[in-house]
């Protein structure tokens, strides 16, 4: 009996030395949020000239980042003179189209992509 109640002392303890070190081991650290933007614009529809307002918001990015708009140029993104900063996670920019036909927009800032927006310029 005696061997017993000493195998029982030895689980219990090496039980709770076990749960001590797990309770102090360092917390895993939390994944850091996907960055991401979004875009809209003012109109899908639009004549030559007119102005368009494009606004979106970030998330996972930091204010002050700068947010470039780009078209597609058949397989490539091209960058256009419209940029604006990143303030309170939102940003808006103003940009024309002078030709007709249907331009494809997105908004990057860095390596961070927004959706598509498809403009018509008639």
């Amino acid at each position: 009996m005696k061997a017993r109640a000493v195998a029982v002392s030895l689980v219990s303890a090496a039980l709770v030395v076990g749960g001590a070190t797990a309770a102090v081991a360092a917390p895993a650290k939390a994944p850091k949020p996907k960055a991401s933007i979004t875009l809209s614009a003012s109109t899908t529809h639009a004549k030559p000239g007119q102005s368009i307002t494009f606004t979106g918001r970030t998330a996972g990015l930091k204010d002050g980042g700068t947010v470039t708009l780009q078209v597609k140029d058949g397989a490539k993104w091209v960058s256009l003179p419209a940029t604006t900063t990143v303030k309170r996670s939102a940003y808006k920019l103003t940009d024309e189209f002078k030709h007709k036909g249907t331009e494809v927009l997105r908004a990057v800032d860095g390596t961070t992509a927004s959706n598509a927006v498809t403009v018509t310029v008639r």
